[in-house]
């Protein structure tokens, strides 16, 4: 009797095996070790349809795997971002005044003091961490501040509608559209880069930028220091 359920789970695995099953995939059906497998299929002649067929399917597994390890991986750093999120609670306002000046040093105007406070980037997130700092630390009301707009390409380009990019730009930073001052149009590099950005004007702001170069230059020191 277990000689024949032997017999017969061997018919099958060899049926398996021509119809494109891989050893794992029969292991895993018919509870056979794969030494046993090896066994009873060693003298096994596929067709060349056959062998093409376990072939393609070793492709499409291995492309599965890996679109299953990404996957995993997006997951997993993903739930990495959202964790540390966590770890951002209420900013002090000495954190946000350490914070805008690191963001100026970077992004800000530091050669021509007399025409104030400039900064730019194409983060929108940015811009409005740097608008949260002028509000709070600088003492800048919003009546104060313009927004210059540059974008890569021809105005004629249908993807670089005037009205579209300020509508954007307006919304993403929470102004009015009257808070746009002027739209920049700028030849496109070979260079891969960001489509464009926008840049915080503060009006009569000259005494504020020669302030936050004071606390970049203290910085500086600190760095020196270290």
């Amino acid at each position: 009797m277990v000689q024949y359920l032997e017999k017969y789970k061997q018919n099958i695995a060899v049926d398996m095996r021509r119809r494109g099953f891989s050893y794992s995939e029969i292991e895993s059906r018919l509870h056979i070790p794969k030494s046993t497998l090896s066994y009873w299929l060693k003298n096994l002649k596929l067709t060349p349809e056959q062998i093409k067929k376990l072939n393609d399917k070793r492709v499409e597994v291995a492309k599965a795997n890996v679109l299953k390890k990404i996957s995993k991986n997006l997951q997993m750093i993903e739930e990495i971002k959202n964790s540390s999120a966590q770890d951002i609670k209420k900013i002090s306002k000495k954190e946000l005044w350490l914070m805008g000046i690191i963001l100026y040093w970077k992004n800000g105007n530091k050669s021509d003091l007399r025409k104030g406070v400039h900064f730019s980037s194409s983060d929108p997130h940015m811009i409005k961490l740097f608008l949260k700092w002028l509000r709070e630390v600088g003492g800048v009301q919003d009546e104060e501040i313009k927004f210059e707009i540059f974008r890569k390409g021809n105005r004629t380009n249908k993807n670089n509608s005037p009205d579209k990019i300020i509508d954007y730009w307006m919304k993403a930073v929470g102004f009015s559209k009257g808070h746009s001052s002027h739209i920049y149009f700028q030849k496109a590099g070979k260079k891969k880069s960001k489509p464009g950005f926008i840049r915080i004007k503060v009006a009569q702001s000259s005494m504020l930028a020669r302030q936050i170069t004071g606390w970049i230059e203290g910085l500086k020191n600190i760095n020196n220091i270290l």
